[in-house]
């Protein structure tokens, strides 16, 4: 599956491919971009997403995985197909031309193929503006990540 939106290819990458982002853009206070792995990333399920440039390169990141809220268990209905939008970032170069939304749209258009009812993320306090703007809507109240911020509960309904 691959999908153009503006300038961006969007595609599905490796685990390993994101981490050269996820370093850059979310996690800099790492000591190198290999330690940017999370627990989940090659789970059953487990799909990444990359955006690429006109030139190629690498822009932005995020991954997908076939989770509920454990700290918000209750935020979407009971019965529906949900996946977690995770470690999602956009290099500050392309940041507002459409890269991250072609990772949403790409990962929506991929969750729904799958009968996936909800998507949902834990969005840092910086891009809830963001993710409004893409059609989700906050399901929880703030809370802290450690090393990160503040994050709200947000998803779309597909």
């Amino acid at each position: 599956m691959v999908f153009m939106k503006q300038k961006f290819k969007t595609s599905f990458i490796s685990a390993e491919e994101t981490c050269s982002v996820r370093f850059q853009v979310l996690w800099p206070h790492k000591s190198r971009a290999e330690e940017c792995t999370i627990d989940v990333d090659h789970s059953i399920g487990a799909r990444h997403v990359g955006a690429f440039d006109e030139s190629g390169q690498l822009v932005g990141v995020c991954s997908l995985f076939e989770q509920t809220s454990e700290r918000n268990p209750k935020a979407l209905p009971s019965g529906e197909a949900v996946y977690r939008l995770r470690v999602m970032g956009t290099t500050p170069e392309v940041r507002g031309s459409g890269a991250g939304a072609s990772i949403v749209e790409f990962a929506c258009a991929w969750c729904r193929e799958q009968g996936v009812d909800w998507l949902w993320c834990d969005a840092r306090e910086v891009a809830f503006g963001f993710y409004e703007r893409m059609g989700f809507d906050f399901v929880s109240g703030a809370y802290q990540v450690p090393e990160i911020g503040t994050h709200r509960m947000m998803a779309r309904k597909l």
